[in-house]
């Protein structure tokens, strides 16, 4: 008698894995042996039989799952060569608001703490949108890493969906910011100022989510060189339209403050405009994993309700981390607006710092998601350790240098000595902030890869809500600390959120985060089969009450023992069927 073939997975391929082939289980029964003798012999098969096939799969589990581990060198070379591109990318990325902050600056203290209050409004809405373009990464580096190319390209389709609808009403509240920002600040002329601003600032809401989601949607192939270079020429562009639409040149008339949101706008609208001729139109390097648009692909209700629930987890997540630090911004606006036109400064400054080290964030996040979904939790977990060293070590060099030369860099931005000597005085708390909020932000590169938001939001309550935002209150407000107050509030809610990732991150099951991305990225795990039959069988039954010894003795169809063969997994974990054999057929001779 022969037991039926195993179970298939969903997908419809065999959970077998020594081969293409089904395997069987085939039981000869000595004629000799009746009755209640063949029940008590075939349950010793049975449980022999299983010991043998356990400690089998085992050793092909073990023996699929190991691969070289990069060295530090490597490993290090290879963050390398991704980081400085990235840090290109995000530093200019950043810098586009910052040249419009600059150039404000140099129009005056008013319409510098007009921008600034109008970001608080514009900057915290376009959250809701930004964590549906951010999850692309953790979820194509995924796909990526498991050889899923197709699946790469849908995800990047949902999340244009996703941006575009979400777009609408976000652009919509950029028209009446002046009824929110009238609870933080009296100062008339500086709101009416504020409420021009952000609505000269609508048309960069969707040219700044698409560009985030093709952007990372290339990253997360480690395709660094185009959003680099987008980045640069966009920078050019920002300094040109700025100076144009505020001072004026040739047929162009100065619009004044008003020009500054409209040379973003202009900035904004460049960068996907080129990414996409640049990067896929001429160079191509979508051609892998993108095969056009597929609305039934991407609408399957599975990868819509997984992409929906990371996505939300990270849109919460980015809008707690943001929103905090508007509201210490709003705070800063109680103290009046030369306090709020140093903090606007401050804040600027923090983005560009964050450019730089993020550098090291993103390649590892994207490294470990490629070897959480390639199933190689122990390359992910190197990869952890070498870019928070990395990483760690530039953002002390970004915070020193930035303490080292603070007068060029406020001169940059504004002229006034009041608010000049105010943001002074606040650069060393400043820097510590810095240069904590640079650790816990590279460390939570890894659990994004790991899609685990719901974790970050938890860290983020903790650090930013119930930590940072009471502390800044309490001691800029409350206590009349003012600006200095504000920013040691940052400081202990950046150590509260450090502390956590680390706790976090030793704790961490990394097999566990390998088996959810190997699920996730549709590929199949790498975990020992069930050979028993999916439904009770007669066969089944007789297996659950007889014993005797046995013989194991894998074969062909003839009888003929065969040589067990794997199916080899190339880096990132897929395997190849070149030395695949047709499955062998498990004989157990049952005698007397």
């Amino acid at each position: 008698m022969t037991v039926p073939t195993l179970p298939k997975t969903l997908d419809g391929q065999s959970t077998s894995r020594w081969g293409t082939e089904d395997a069987k289980v085939v039981v000869q029964v000595d004629p000799q042996t009746k009755g209640s003798d063949v029940l008590f012999k075939l349950k010793g098969a049975n449980e022999r039989t299983s010991l043998l096939l356990d400690e089998t799969f085992s050793s092909m589990k073990e023996e699929e799952a190991e691969e070289p581990l990069p060295t530090f060198n490597e490993e290090s070379c290879a963050i390398w060569n991704m980081g400085w591109l990235v840090s290109v990318t995000t530093f200019c990325r950043i810098s586009l608001t910052t040249v419009s902050t600059a150039f404000l600056g140099h129009l005056g203290s008013k319409e510098l703490a007009a921008s600034a209050l109008a970001s608080v409004w514009t900057n915290g809405v376009q959250m809701l949108i930004f964590g549906f373009a951010i999850s692309v990464c953790t979820l194509c580096g995924q796909a990526y890493g498991a050889k899923n190319y197709a699946l790469v390209g849908v995800w990047l389709q949902l999340a244009l969906i996703f941006i575009t609808l979400l777009s609408i009403p976000v652009m919509i509240s950029f028209f009446y910011v002046d009824i929110v920002l009238r609870l933080v600040t009296d100062d008339l002329e500086v709101l009416m100022l504020a409420d021009r601003y952000a609505r000269y600032l609508a048309p960069t809401v969707l040219p700044q989510a698409i560009y985030c989601a093709l952007r990372q949607y290339l990253q997360s192939q480690e395709i660094m060189e185009p959003p680099a270079v987008i980045g640069v020429a966009s920078v050019g562009v920002s300094l040109v339209t700025n100076y144009v639409f505020i001072y004026g040149c040739g047929p162009f008339p100065a619009l004044g403050f008003i020009g500054a949101p409209i040379a973003q706008s202009v900035s904004s609208i460049f960068q996907p405009v080129s990414l996409v001729v640049y990067g896929f139109w001429y160079k191509g390097y979508h051609r892998k994993t993108w095969a056009g648009f597929d609305l039934a692909a991407c609408m399957q209700w599975e990868r819509v309700r997984a992409f929906v629930s990371l996505s939300v987890g990270m849109t919460i997540n980015q809008a707690l981390d943001e929103w905090v630090y508007n509201v210490i911004s709003a705070l800063a606006g109680s103290l009046g607006s030369v306090k709020l036109a140093a903090n606007s400064v401050l804040f600027s400054l923090w983005g560009l710092t964050f450019g730089i080290y993020w550098g090291f964030g993103l390649p590892m996040q994207v490294r470990s998601a490629n070897f959480l979904g390639a199933n190689r939790p122990a390359a992910a977990k190197q990869t952890l350790y070498v870019s928070t060293l990395l990483g760690g070590i530039t953002t002390f060099i970004c915070a020193l240098l930035t303490y080292m030369f603070r007068a060029p860099i406020i001169g940059f931005f504004t002229e006034d000595p009041v608010v000049a000597a105010d943001i002074d005085s606040t650069m060393p708390i400043f820097c510590s902030a810095v240069f904590l909020s640079g650790l816990h932000i590279i460390m939570s590169a890894v659990v994004e890869a790991m899609s685990l938001a719901a974790t970050l939001v938890a860290i983020t309550t903790a650090g930013s809500w119930l930590t940072m935002l009471p502390t800044s209150y309490l001691l800029g407000i409350a206590w009349n600390w003012g600006l200095h107050g504000l920013w040691w509030g940052a400081v202990c809610g950046e150590i509260v959120k450090f502390s956590l990732m680390v706790l976090t991150l030793w704790r961490i099951d990394w097999r566990e985060m390998a088996r959810r991305a190997v699920r996730q990225s549709e590929r199949s795990v790498l975990a020992t089969p069930d050979v028993r039959p999916s439904s009770p069988t007669p066969v089944r039954t007789l297996f659950s009450a007889a014993s005797q010894r046995v013989h194991h003795v894998p074969s062909d169809s003839k009888g003929t023992p065969t040589r067990r063969s794997l199916r080899r997994m190339n880096s990132y974990g897929s395997t190849s069927s070149a030395h695949a054999s047709p499955a062998p057929i498990h004989s157990i001779a049952i005698s007397p």
